[in-house]
């Protein structure tokens, strides 16, 4: 059952939900005001960052004085690969890494339209690479990302096993963009539910990241790939969401593809809800299923 908290949120993003007003304001301004607004953000006790660049690539590694000194988490960020940045998802990563006694690495990659398809998934390879080149092991790393984040993480994996490059011990999902057609029966079904997605916001970002190539491409919209093989997989949804058939759907394909998958339909609660963590229950309680799932892996 929903929480009066997430109640409350919801109601209150429902009111204000403004297709005009988005399509209307330019990228620059909503990547500026999503970041300002992320500047706020309450990072928990006990956080250490340190800046650092990764194949030339800003990146942060987030982590506890407790946390493993051998494994990691390699986080990619959401935004439709159009927005998004360390700022706009450091409290989310630093949960995480509190919660799973992990250091977290979030890294920048190029987004579009500036830098469309493949430049993400070209950048997302060179940091892996790198990591593998400065001392870690495949088995010491999880992958974790939101929405096109999460569809990054998988991508990423496809063109590990399409180049035999050994996989990460595994990898979590928050309502993961795994379909670049949008063509998920959610997309209409929770389109009057979903307190923050828009179908044709949606088509735009995707539009700027595909350009002239196939939404089809199993390497932009992985719920088309082959994924046997793969590490086991955590996937978290809210119920409400327009992109819930993305992880519903990517659920079933891993099952019948023999992989250990495990997904968790979030009554009541809209796209990344585990960002809201710290206003309510239902985030912190993803995390910490988060953080039983990576604790498994590494041990």
């Amino acid at each position: 059952m929903i929480s009066q908290q997430a109640k409350d949120i919801r109601d209150t993003l429902l009111k204000n939900k403004n297709l005009d007003e988005l399509l209307n304001t330019p990228l620059e301004v909503k990547r500026k005001g999503w970041e300002e607004f992320a500047s706020n953000d309450i990072i928990p006790d006990g956080i250490v960052i340190e800046k650092a660049v990764i194949n030339n690539l800003p990146a942060e590694w987030i982590s506890t004085v407790n946390s493993s000194k051998d494994n990691m988490i390699l986080y990619f960020h959401g935004g439709g690969h159009t927005q998004g940045s360390i700022v706009t998802h450091r409290k989310l990563a630093a949960h995480i890494a509190k919660n799973t006694e992990v250091p977290v690495c979030i890294f920048e990659y190029p987004l579009a339209p500036e830098y469309p398809y493949p430049a993400a998934l070209n950048s997302s390879e060179g940091v892996y690479a790198y990591l593998l080149d400065h001392g870690y092991k495949a088995d010491n790393i999880v992958l974790g990302g939101d929405s096109s984040g999460g569809g990054l993480a998988i991508a990423l994996t496809l063109l590990l096993k399409d180049k035999e490059i050994p996989f990460p011990k595994g990898i979590f999902l928050l309502s993961p963009m795994l379909d670049y057609t949008l063509s998920g029966d959610t997309m209409k079904t929770c389109a009057e539910k979903d307190p923050l997605c828009f179908e044709e916001d949606l088509r735009i970002d995707a539009s700027y990241y595909i350009q002239n190539e196939s939404p089809f491409n199993p390497l932009i919209s992985p719920v088309y790939g082959d994924i046997r093989g793969f590490p086991p997989l955590l996937i978290q949804a809210g119920s409400e969401e327009i992109l819930l058939s993305d992880a519903t759907r990517f659920a079933d394909k891993a099952k019948t593809s023999q992989v250990d998958v495990e997904l968790s339909v979030w009554e009541g609660m809209w796209h990344v809800f585990q960002g809201w963590v710290g206003e309510i229950p239902e985030a912190a309680d993803a995390i910490e299923k988060i953080g039983r799932f990576t604790k498994a892996l590494f041990h």
